[in-house]
Parts: C-alpha cells; structure tokens; sequence
C-alpha cells in the first residue's frame, strides 16, 4: 500500500502541471484531511502540508461566500484539488510576452468558468492568473500546491473586460 510520502517520493521529475495535480490529489485523497482544518465562520483558513522540497502545499477551507480575488502565483506552477465541497474557478492566461503592467483581457468579464467538485482537480501553468470562490452552502475543502515555492502573489481588479494589477504580495507579506 502506498502512503502520501512514499508517493510523493517517486515523483522524481520536475513537477509540471499534470505531475503537480497528481501530488495534489494524492495530498486529498489523506483520510480526515478536512477535519484537521476546521474553518473559521465567514474566513478562509489555511495549513501548510507536507509536500517535499520541491513543491509548497497547502489545505484551505472555505466557508460559503469566501474568495481569493483575481490574482497569480508570480510564475510558479501550481493545482487545485478539492477534497469536499465544490469551488468555482476563473481563469485566463496571461500570454509568454505579458507586462504585468498593463491590463490583461478578461474575455465575457469572466474568463474561462469551472466548477470544481470533490474528487477533481486542475493543475496550471506559471502564468495562470484566477479567482476562486465558494458559492455553496457547505464549506468546501481544497488542497493547493505550487512548483517552486511561491515567490509572490499579483492581485488582479477586473474592470469590465481586463484585469488590472493592484497589488503584489512577496513572502515576506505571508
């Protein structure tokens, strides 16, 4: 029987996108994950997990009716695995050649939507800008990791059809 460590050790490749979700869904599939995080009422909460030296991981819950905002990962990698509950994703992407200095399109105002129900994921590349929310009546329960550790976070105000930088977060921000 394999255990979360001893998968997560033969995971020896750089972590990219689809290997990032599997670590991801490995980390959620823990039983009583959820239970070791009891969510503040009306706040997200946070615990950092064990992932190994190459990749930062975290469990979040979400009450209903909490968010991140628009924001990136500042180029790192990263996925989403929802462990209970259901989360709405989203997303655009930022083309290889985008100043973050200026606006960005937000096709529809929303970019591209996805529910993410539990049992799913999504990994995502570097430059990855979202928001995710919890629009349920239930808090819901995710784990999120990241290849490499996050080196900071650009927040996003959507105006109409763009998304403009408001802010950036550095890890010492954390």
């Amino acid at each position: 029987m394999n255990t979360t460590a001893s998968v997560l050790a033969e995971l020896s490749a750089p972590p990219v996108p689809a290997g990032l979700l599997d670590i991801a869904a490995c980390l959620a599939a823990e039983l009583g994950l959820a239970g070791r995080l009891p969510a503040p009422d009306g706040q997200r909460a946070w615990l950092q997990l064990d992932a190994g030296p190459a990749v930062q991981a975290w469990l979040i819950a979400w009450p209903p009716g909490t968010g991140t905002g628009w924001h990136d990962h500042g180029g790192a990698a990263g996925a989403i695995a929802t462990v209970a509950g259901e989360l709405t994703e989203r997303s655009v992407v930022a083309p290889a050649d985008h100043d973050y200095g200026r606006a960005l399109p937000l096709p529809n105002a929303t970019g591209h939507v996805r529910l993410l129900p539990a049992g799913r994921g999504r990994g995502f590349s570097g430059r990855h800008i979202h928001e995710v929310t919890n629009e349920g009546t239930q808090t819901a329960y995710s784990v999120h990791v990241y290849s490499p550790s996050l080196p900071l976070m650009r927040h996003y105000a959507a105006s109409g059809e763009t998304l403009v930088l408001v802010g950036v977060e550095t890890r010492e921000d954390w």
